[in-house]
């Protein structure tokens, strides 16, 4: 939470304002640029010429912390709740530190006393809403809801928050009808005309339906599996997704496509994460429909292929080590490629990497180049991984779609959970009712992943 420690927008003149708070203010202007290098040199150079201005060292603890320097951040803020032991602000950004460090609970009673302070800033709220999920305290995390929601019924992100929450407590119902408040600040449906119904579970023998698609590939892969319920109900289904998985797409019924030009011509349109819901899913009770049949027999490009042959009849292990950079909690989930490699030396296995994007770098970086084989530069879309998945006997990642894709062809995949995963896989147990052919390996302790390839090393050795 940025602090301008300014109590009006009409600022001084240049001419009044100290050296140090020229700086400081030179800060806040990159800092609203999201220039964070920037904005922390100016904070610095404030801090240099008076060390004990609180909201410098408060808004560089925020500049380091957006760029991956967690215990340098937290060492700011700890300065800064020197000089402002009881202000707010730095409680609760002192509490999201807390968090990034794994010490929920400890992040917990900073979060408290802030919103003890302000408890009607959904800011703050909010981020003890979500410590106190990290700590594993769902009936607190809904209580922290439900108290808000009673001053403000309608507010999407406490809805949100609060649909999440009973998730992680399987009360699927409920957080089922909750969910469905997402689209009070979603885009797509301000691109959908106004009159188009979106379909409630009505009949829909001879009706069309547009399905679309939301949130990260994976959900899509989960969801995937309502495609064929919906046409066994006499829908006709155009599907609107994203093209990297049209191929993986195109055995379900329907029409998949990526654009659609008239939209009022649907009878009913729907999202792909209501429809567990529409179709009363609830795990607790009867397990989820199984995935449908996908497409896993692309034929790979012969310099992939040949990739592929490369293991020289060793076990064939699939790895991926980080899912999308972008996805707000993907610094938890994701592992660094150094813990896989010790996996390289286990008499046998043939390591292969999967990972796509960003991280694609890592391998070499940490020297694996070689030891490991590369698939992932050469993979173009979900049908092509597919095809890869069909000839590998184990996937061995954390938490990302290919998981989902794994899962959903019923191949073997070991999915490595960090402490606090997504509610799907729950809080404990070594499977889950969504992927029969999943075996989840979680961290025991927050950010434990030793203890995790301790444990697949072992069980690699014994499986062989």
């Amino acid at each position: 939470m940025f602090s301008t420690a300014m109590t009006s927008p009409i600022e001084s003149a240049a001419s009044s304002l100290s050296p140090a708070e020229r700086f400081y203010r030179r800060g806040n202007g990159a800092f609203q640029r999201e220039d964070w290098p920037a904005a922390a040199g100016f904070y610095r150079q404030a801090l240099e010429l008076d060390p004990a201005h609180g909201t410098a060292w408060l808004n560089l603890g925020l500049c380091l912390r957006r760029q991956g320097h967690i215990e340098a951040a937290y060492g700011c803020t700890l300065r800064a709740q020197e000089l402002m032991p009881d202000d707010p602000t730095v409680l609760t950004n002192l509490g999201n530190i807390l968090v990034d460090l794994y010490r929920a609970e400890e992040a917990v009673a900073c979060h408290k006393r802030a919103v003890a302070q302000r408890p009607d800033d959904i800011r703050m709220v909010r981020n003890l809403i979500l410590a106190l999920r990290e700590a594993g305290r769902f009936e607190e995390s809904l209580t922290a809801c439900d108290r808000y929601l009673e001053q403000e019924p309608e507010h999407n992100q406490v809805l949100w928050e609060r649909a999440q929450a009973l998730f992680y407590l399987e009360r699927y119902p409920e957080a089922w009808t909750t969910f469905e408040h997402r689209w009070q600040r979603a885009a797509i449906r301000e691109q959908l005309p106004a009159d188009l119904a979106f379909w409630q579970g009505e009949d829909l023998s001879g009706k069309t339906i547009l399905v679309f698609e939301e949130q990260g590939f994976g959900d899509k892969i989960l969801c995937a599996r309502y495609i064929p319920l919906l046409a066994a109900r006499g829908a006709t289904v155009t599907l609107l997704c994203n093209p990297a998985l049209h191929g993986l797409f195109s055995t379900l019924p329907g029409k998949v496509t990526a654009e659609v030009t008239e939209p009022e011509a649907f009878d009913y349109a729907v999202a792909m994460m209501s429809l567990p819901g529409l179709f009363g899913t609830d795990p607790t009770r009867e397990a989820p429909p199984p995935p449908p049949p996908l497409m896993s027999k692309a034929k790979l490009p012969e310099r992939l292929q040949q990739r592929l042959d490369a293991g020289n009849g060793r076990w064939k292990i699939g790895i991926v080590w980080s899912g999308n950079p972008a996805f707000y909690n993907n610094s938890k989930r994701a592992a660094s490629v150094e813990h896989f490699l010790p996996l390289a030396q286990i008499p046998g296995v043939q390591l292969y990497s999967l990972q796509k994007g960003p991280n694609e770098g890592d391998l070499a970086q940490a020297g694996g180049s070689g030891l490991v084989i590369e698939l992932g530069p050469y993979l173009k879309n979900f049908a092509q991984t597919a095809a890869i998945l069909q000839q590998l006997d184990l996937t061995i990642m954390t938490d990302s779609g290919i998981a989902h894709l794994a899962g959903s062809l019923g191949l073997p995949i070991w999915n490595l959970l960090h402490y606090r995963p997504y509610w799907l896989y729950g809080s404990t147990g070594e499977t889950t009712p969504w992927y029969p052919s999943m075996r989840l390996f979680r961290q025991p302790t927050p950010g434990d992943w030793d203890s995790v390839f301790d444990a697949v090393a072992e069980e690699l050795k014994r499986s062989q």
